[in-house]
């Protein structure tokens, strides 16, 4: 419940609401990371196996335009992702290397936005 909380707060103040409900993408999924199994506790983030291959897939999925808005909140990563749909979204994230071999656990739901919103296409990458 705090997740959905925050990101819509980030995504009304990113945007002001501009979009109307019916501009929203059709499928959109809240993906949250969280250390996986294979997370080695004593390492930072960056030192962990695969982690710079998750880094460059969420860079891939930004750049083809699958992340709507991303960030973190304590030790959780949140992204909104769009795909065609639940299937789709699920296999996006399945190809994470550091997904694969359980370094991070990553966990897909459907979002259902209650107020429109909208994501600035001009953030830096």
């Amino acid at each position: 419940m705090a997740a959905a909380r925050l990101i819509t707060t980030a995504w009304l103040l990113l945007c002001g609401g501009a979009l109307q409900a019916q501009e929203m993408p059709d499928a959109v999924f809240a993906v949250t990371f969280r250390t996986g199994l294979a997370w080695d506790a004593v390492k930072p983030p960056d030192e962990q196996a695969r982690f710079a291959d998750h880094s460059a897939n969420l860079r891939e999925l930004r750049a083809a335009g699958n992340i709507l808005l991303g960030g973190r909140f304590g030790d959780v990563g949140l992204i909104l992702l769009k795909a065609a749909n639940e299937t789709e979204a699920r296999a996006l994230i399945a190809r994470d290397p550091a997904v694969q071999t359980g370094v991070i656990q990553a966990d897909v739901n459907a979002w259902s936005p209650f107020m429109s919103g909208c994501t600035d296409k001009g953030a830096s990458q």
